[in-house]
């Protein structure tokens, strides 16, 4: 590979490194190509270590010339996202907040979501308060009469409708540009122009009033008060109206916290939480620079001015990354003094808490795996627990589940979960199918089975850890295994009659147990979701003319396979795709008798 090294052109561009096995395993880019390629190919004995962990694994490299910088940095945050390298910064947004979600309909609904899912809806948050933000919806839909229904299959209006708090879409009473209204009136309040709506609603108020439209006028006032109410549950920090996002960062040697806050017309409308790990202990500029590359690649919000803690090591790029990408002219900036520094010091105060938070978290978890480790007599303190379930009904659709914790805390994307082949009304058989599978996994190289655990923990008894325990001597893998039983909170060691029994209180069985219910609620989840879509298959796979996609596209107008069952055939025929002989066939199939 070095011999290659002389050809690789002295230009910008964007550089892959792959595994023996042609896997994309770190992308970076380069003002000189040639020149920052050569710097990992130095003596070994002076690289850092993780950085002579990942040159290890390396078999091959590419790399592809772009014309400019701002070119390299759009195309590496792109293969970053595609590839999603083992040794590159490894983001963990915060998705423990919910977000207020504008879908992208005809006639849209405002709802609360946990996760970003698509690209075409309108996202707002995420909100600390699920309280606050319930009783904003509230607000906000007694202004703003939106549809809350998933599917508009009704031809009389509902009860939201004889309240107010709907303008029944489903039954052709408003016209589109009517309704879009409403969007545009709650989209324009969201980004901060609450100021601007509340004057639109006191002008339309007086010409009612004046035209005599006493009960719109009526309903325009209670909308201003509500408006007023909301208005008053956000927090004013400037009397200027900025638009601005906030990025401080913060953190140690291994993880880093970054903090957003976004500014619109002088108010805080939003905050984001993000964990960075860094992986081949990169620098702190070099660690926001990813940030800006992945939280704005996709991110259509682009305010005139982001204050950070810390500058980008190459800010103009950063900015005509941006200029390229969105079109938006964007500066850059961090404040030393004045009213803007004031807000930047306000999200490091806000990132500090969290941060000190996040560290007592973690020292109160090492104390109790310290503590579980003593009391379970093993060699080392479990930093990786993995935890495996089982569920099926009635030997149906047998599943098992995998899930994680690391340093005491759940690693949801660790979690995995087995489609079981095995004899299907055989729980310990299941298990052991799960555990083969995952243990081979991890001795092919599949990096979303590795690393392996410190402590296997099992859902059930003595039955299902010698079960386990025969799997591992089978592979040759020596790890600690420990069984969780329900009924009693016992703890079973492999080849010992007598169970272990720790005070209720003991800090560490009620992490085993949190990670064992956590374990069965995966499991069940996934049985669920299996039999749920056998039943779906079973229904609709017999009907002449019903493939695949008119499936979907049922399912999608009404929603459930209980709907279809007991819809018209006018209802069957309205589906996007459908015609009336095979609307004909589904209404006959379910109304035989």
């Amino acid at each position: 590979m070095k011999d290659r090294l002389k050809n690789v052109p002295l230009q910008p561009g964007v550089y892959l490194y792959r595994d023996k096995e042609g896997r994309v395993i770190y992308v970076g880019k380069a003002r000189v190509l040639r020149s920052r390629m050569r710097s990992y190919f130095q003596n070994p004995a002076g690289m850092d270590p993780k950085v002579r962990a990942m040159m290890a694994k390396v078999g091959d490299f590419d790399y592809i010339v772009t014309g400019t910088e701002v070119e390299a940095l759009i195309l590496e945050s792109n293969l970053i996202k595609a590839y999603q390298p083992r040794y590159n910064i490894d983001l963990r947004d915060d998705k423990s907040y919910p977000y207020l979600k504008i879908t992208a309909e005809k006639f849209p609904r405002l709802c609360i979501v946990r996760e970003k899912k698509d690209k075409v809806s309108r996202y707002y948050g995420p909100y600390a308060e699920v309280g606050l933000l319930r009783e904003t919806i509230k607000i906000i839909t007694s202004i703003f009469p939106l549809r809350t229904c998933k599917t508009m299959r009704n031809h009389r209006p509902c009860l939201n409708h004889d309240l107010g708090k709907c303008l029944a879409p489903c039954t052709g009473r408003v016209e589109p540009e009517e309704y879009q209204r409403l969007v545009d009136g709650i989209v324009s309040y969201l980004d901060g122009n609450g100021q601007q709506l509340a004057e639109q609603i006191a002008a339309e108020m007086q010409r009612a009033a004046a035209n005599l439209e006493f009960e719109k006028a009526a309903r325009l006032r209670d909308q201003a008060s509500a408006l007023k109410v909301l208005a008053e549950k956000q927090k004013v920090c400037m009397d200027k109206p900025y638009d601005l996002d906030m990025v401080g960062m913060l953190g140690g040697e291994q993880h880093k916290l970054i903090l957003v806050f976004k500014l619109r017309a002088g108010k805080i409308v939003a905050k984001e939480t993000f964990w960075l790990k860094r992986v081949i202990d990169e620098a702190d500029d070099e660690v926001l620079e990813f940030f800006f590359k992945r939280y704005y690649s996709d991110n259509q919000d682009i305010p005139p001015e982001i204050l950070v803690s810390l500058l980008p090591p190459d800010t103009e790029l950063i900015q005509s990354w941006l200029k390229e990408v969105h079109g938006v002219r964007c500066r850059i900036w961090k404040p030393e003094r004045g009213e803007k520094r004031g807000l930047l010091d306000m999200v490091m105060e806000n990132a500090r808490l969290l941060w000190e938070e996040k560290m007592r978290d973690e020292s109160r978890n090492s104390r109790i795996l310290q503590d579980l480790a003593h009391t379970l007599d093993l060699e080392a303190v479990p930093q990786r627990i993995e935890c495996f379930d089982v569920s099926h009904l009635g030997g149906q659709e047998t599943v098992a589940s995998m899930v994680v914790a690391t340093s005491g805390r759940p690693d949801k994307k660790a979690y995995r979960r087995f489609k079981i082949s095995a004899e299907q009304n055989n729980d310990t058989a299941s298990l052991s199918e799960a555990l083969r599978r995952r243990f081979q996994e991890a001795r092919q190289g599949n990096p979303a089975f590795l690393p392996e655990p410190d402590l296997l923990l099992i859902d059930g008894g003595l039955g299902q850890v010698n079960a386990a325990r025969m799997v591992l001597e089978e592979l040759g893998v020596e790890i600690p295994v420990l069984g969780l039983a329900k009924r009693e909170e016992s703890l079973f060691w492999p080849g010992r009659r007598d169970p272990l029994r720790l005070p209720p209180r003991d800090e560490g069985l009620r992490m085993l147990q949190r990670l064992r219910d956590e374990a069965h609620r995966f499991a069940v989840q996934y049985n669920r979701q299996r039999r749920g879509s056998k039943t779906i298959r079973s229904a609709l796979d017999d009907i002449e003319g019903v493939g695949p996609k008119r499936r979907r596209a049922l399912l999608l107008h009404f929603g459930s396979v209980a709907r279809i069952k007991t819809a018209s055939r006018e209802e069957l025929a309205q589906v996007p795709g459908m015609n009336k002989p095979t609307a004909e066939r589904i209404y006959m199939h379910f109304h035989k008798y």
